[in-house]
C-alpha cells in the first residue's frame, strides 16, 4: 500500500469518524431538545396548576377577610352592648349609693331619736 493510498484511507476514516461524531452530536442535541421541551411542557402544566391554586387561595383569603370583618362587626356590637350595660350598672350603683347613704342617715337620725327618748325616760 502506497503512502498516497494510506493517506486517502486515513482521510476517509477520519472523515467517517467526524461524520459519526457529528451525527452523534446531532442525535444528542435532538434528545436534549426533546427533554428540554418535555420539561418546558411540565413547567407550563405546573404553572397553570399553580395559577389555578393561587386563584383559589385568593378567593379563600377574600372569604376569610369577609368573615373577619363580620366577626369584627359582631365584636363591636357586643362591645357597645357591654358599654351600655356598664353605664346602666354605674347609674344603678350611683342610685344605690345615694339610697344607701340616705338610709344610713335615716338610721342615724332614728338612733339619735331613740337615744334621746331613752335619756328622757331615764331622766324621768
Amino acid at each position: 500500500m502506497s503512502f498516497k493510498e494510506l493517506c486517502c484511507k486515513l482521510g476517509t476514516e477520519l472523515d467517517n469518524e467526524f461524520i459519526r461524531l457529528r451525527a452523534d452530536q446531532a442525535e444528542l442535541g435532538q434528545q436534549l431538545t426533546e427533554r428540554i421541551n418535555g420539561v418546558a411542557n411540565h413547567v407550563k402544566t405546573l404553572d397553570a396548576k399553580v395559577t389555578k391554586l393561587d386563584a383559589k387561595i385568593d378567593t379563600k383569603f377574600e372569604e376569610i377577610d369577609a368573615r373577619f370583618e363580620s366577626i369584627d362587626a359582631r365584636f363591636e356590637s357586643i362591645d357597645a352592648r357591654f358599654e351600655s350595660v356598664d353605664a346602666k350598672f354605674e347609674s344603678m350603683d350611683a342610685k344605690f349609693t345615694t339610697k344607701f347613704n340616705e338610709l344610713q342617715g335615716n338610721q342615724s337620725e332614728m338612733m339619735n331619736i331613740l337615744i334621746d327618748i331613752q335619756r328622757k325616760v331615764s331622766a324621768n
